[in-house]
């Protein structure tokens, strides 16, 4: 329609033309669209502030758990002992105590204690950053591989996973190997898309080649990235590009092998390793009915832990398990190379598994949690907006019942931490109430929480007798290790990183020789005083 104004009418008058003043003048502009309902502006800003929220509470989780600085537990006692003791050389020779860590991470400790001294916060420090870090490094590597919702569902349950906290505030390797896996897949994402100049191909080739001085498992993680990123250039058949990331890995095939034949080699000889860690081999070729069901429950385990679905809250494992398998299926027609990238350091580690070479449980597999929420939120979010369509607010309430099983773990987490032993306060108990002429006798899972802390609460060695090694629970031993005490006033017996039948066993040899005096409990603990006369 043609826009009147009083030119083009003054126009139509010259004409002959007969225009009315009174006529309505027309006018037509854009469309402006109007403005969004409050209501709906603040439905569309919930995502993005349950996203921040989890960041947040995340990282405040990450804080209060370092800050809290509990006592170390048996397995870091054993490794603190290394590295404090230890020049930095000597870290390089198989470690004391059965211990085994990357000797990147190892020397990386050392100058931390050398700098700063050898306490508990020190040793955790490490972990500490790297746990932040790798929650900062995430939040981008989501946004970038997933849609939006889904993104927003991984951070979520990222940021709240709760072995990636607690192992955040822990001297062991554990939590930095996840923290390397997120930086390898960053790094790895615009390779394997073909959006990678020259630069971001050094900084892969060069990442990956140092993060497997510092992780074991980096190598799992990288064979995934690797293997999504030669596929992508065989598929789109770009020769110069494959060359590239041939090179590319083999850089990283160079510094394994030399990483693998000088220190991690050693570590997959020690027999003791081996036997400790028995039945978490998969059974190779699984070819059995229970070989099946080897891996069918190792694969739900998983998401207990080291995944964080308590199996208690309406079966979360399962619920994950599922989540994970639908988002496999989804992503092989929407992102193969992604599928590959995130599933294939699974299958490398329980290959690793079935030749003995890498268990699968537990704590070793943290390095898998990053990629495996990556997968999950996917899968959620797809099974969310499926149930949306048959019922209204039903795919709300399914990521919900996701989301409350890690975050009811981090609530229980702040109570008590995965690793609650309180040996520093059995020790500092005994050592605030010992009197001249006192005896001790240190329960041999509390050894080396005590030489640990000989220097903080120092004790007469010749008053004190730490029992050996009896993880067959040979009763008969503890009672010779024992007998010696008869005749004694004040005998202190100290326990950590208890059994409740090696506990009883003691007492009671004890209650038969004299009376128990004191007897105070900690978290997996216990300081007791007899009076052997």
């Amino acid at each position: 329609m043609e826009r009147v104004t009083p030119h083009n009418r003054l126009l139509a008058i010259e004409d002959g033309e007969s225009v009315s003043m009174r006529e309505p003048v027309v006018v037509e502009s854009p469309a402006v669209p109007a403005p969004r309902p409050m209501r709906a502006r603040l439905l569309a800003a919930v995502p993005v502030v349950l996203v921040v929220a989890s960041i947040l509470a995340g990282t405040g989780l990450r804080v209060f758990a370092y800050a809290r600085n509990q006592s170390l537990w048996i397995d870091e006692a054993m490794l603190a002992l290394n590295v404090v003791y230890r020049t930095s050389p000597e870290l390089l020779e198989p470690l004391d105590l059965n211990q085994g860590a990357p000797v990147g991470y190892l020397l990386m400790c050392k100058t931390v204690t050398t700098a700063f001294g050898g306490s508990e916060l020190m040793l955790r420090l490490p972990s500490f950053v790297a746990g932040l870090i790798g929650l900062a490094l995430f939040v981008p590597l989501a946004y970038r591989a997933l849609p939006l919702a889904a993104a927003r569902a991984a951070v979520i349950l990222f940021s709240l996973a709760p072995y990636l906290i607690g192992y955040s505030a822990e001297f062991k390797q554990y939590g930095l190997d996840a923290t390397i896996a997120v930086g390898l897949m960053l790094l790895g994402l615009p390779v394997w898309r073909s959006e990678a100049g020259r630069w971001r191909m050094v900084a892969l080739a060069a990442g990956g080649a140092l993060a497997v001085w510092f992780s074991h498992p980096a190598a799992f993680v990288l064979g995934g990235v690797g293997l999504a990123a030669l596929a992508d250039a065989a598929v789109r058949r770009d020769w110069p590009a494959l060359a590239a990331r041939c090179a590319v890995v083999a850089a990283w095939g160079v510094s394994f092998a030399t990483c693998y034949f000088l220190f991690t080699r050693k570590l997959g000889m020690n027999q003791y390793l081996l036997d400790y860690w028995a039945g978490k081999f998969m059974p190779l070729p699984p070819t059995r009915p229970g070989d099946i069901m080897w891996i069918f429950h190792h694969f739900f385990a998983f998401f207990i832990a080291p995944a964080g679905f308590e199996p208690d809250i309406i079966h979360a494992a399962g619920l994950a398990g599922v989540c994970f398998l639908i988002g496999c299926l989804a992503m092989a027609r929407a992102d193969w190379r992604l599928l590959v990238a995130t599933v294939t350091p699974l299958v490398l580690a329980l290959l690793a598994s079935g030749l003995h070479k890498y268990p699968f449980a537990g704590r070793l597999l943290i390095f898998a949690v990053p990629a495996a929420l990556v997968v999950v939120g996917y899968g959620a979010v797809l099974i969310a907006e499926r149930l949306e369509g048959v019922a209204r607010w039903s795919g709300l309430v399914f990521l919900v019942a996701l989301f409350i099983a890690p975050a009811h773990e981090c609530y229980m987490g702040i109570k008590r931490p995965i690793h609650a032993e309180d040996a520093r306060e059995v020790i500092a108990y005994a050592h605030e109430n010992w009197q001249a002429g006192d005896q001790a006798y240190v329960f041999y899972a509390a050894s080396a929480a005590f030489e640990y802390y000989q220097p903080q609460y120092p004790f007469p060695r010749e008053a004190v007798r730490v029992g050996v090694e009896n993880r067959d629970k040979d009763i008969s031993r503890f009672q010779e290790e024992l007998r010696p005490f008869r005749g004694q006033k004040r005998v202190w017996v100290l326990i950590a990183h208890r059994q409740s039948t090696e506990e009883y066993a003691i007492q009671a040899y004890l209650d038969g020789m004299g009376k128990c005096e004191e007897k105070i409990r900690f978290r997996d603990a216990v300081v007791m005083r007899y009076d052997l006369r």
